[in-house]
């Protein structure tokens, strides 16, 4: 277990320096087309309730995902970290809801009102690195895999190509996600 856990520390290293190196005109273009391959998709076609991250500027582009759910009239909700590593999802009805800001993040505001994560169809998870398997390489702090075990939701991943591993250090308490959306595929691990 001690080995998994440095292999995570030491890759996550590695592919956060290689994401710092891709030119911005190849990251927006990755980034739109990672976005039209899920707003094509069918689990986000039938979805009423997505749950998905706010993107920095370093991660896949979820903006135009979320502006276009709120569009459809999907509802809309967004993580609020709580103390304990852990995520409440609360909905937007706009971007402009996103008032406050945990590790640089924006969250949804005070008003937002708390979803029961029994109720989302669909969650949109960030990945720094993802394999076939559905295993995910996030960034440390395990709010996700706190989280996604509290919701029937299909899991969708949000990955660059580049970072399609053949595979990524996993522990007992990883939790993985049933597709995968790159700019190249999307790749479904089950039905679910």
């Amino acid at each position: 277990m001690a080995s998994a856990i440095m292999d995570k520390a030491s890759l996550r290293r590695e592919l956060l320096h290689r994401r710092r190196q891709i030119a911005p005109e190849q990251k927006a273009a990755s980034d739109r087309a990672i976005t039209q391959r899920v707003l094509q998709s069918e689990a986000y076609r039938r979805s009423r309730t997505v749950f998905v991250y706010c993107s920095t500027p370093e991660e896949i582009d979820t903006h135009a995902i979320i502006a276009d759910a709120l569009r459809c009239g999907k509802r809309v909700c967004l993580p609020k970290c709580l103390p304990g590593h852990a995520m409440q999802p609360c909905a937007i009805t706009s971007e402009r809801d996103l008032t406050e800001e945990r590790f640089g993040i924006p969250e949804p505001g005070a008003h937002c009102a708390a979803v029961a994560p029994e109720e989302i169809d669909l969650c949109l998870v960030p990945a720094l690195a993802c394999d076939r398997t559905g295993a995910r390489l996030g960034y440390g702090g395990g709010f996700y895999d706190r989280f996604l075990p509290q919701t029937p939701a299909r899991r969708m991943a949000l990955c660059a190509q580049a970072r399609l591993l053949e595979r990524v250090p996993a522990e007992p308490h990883d939790v993985r996600c049933g597709c995968i959306v790159t700019e190249q595929e999307v790749v479904l691990i089950d039905e679910g």
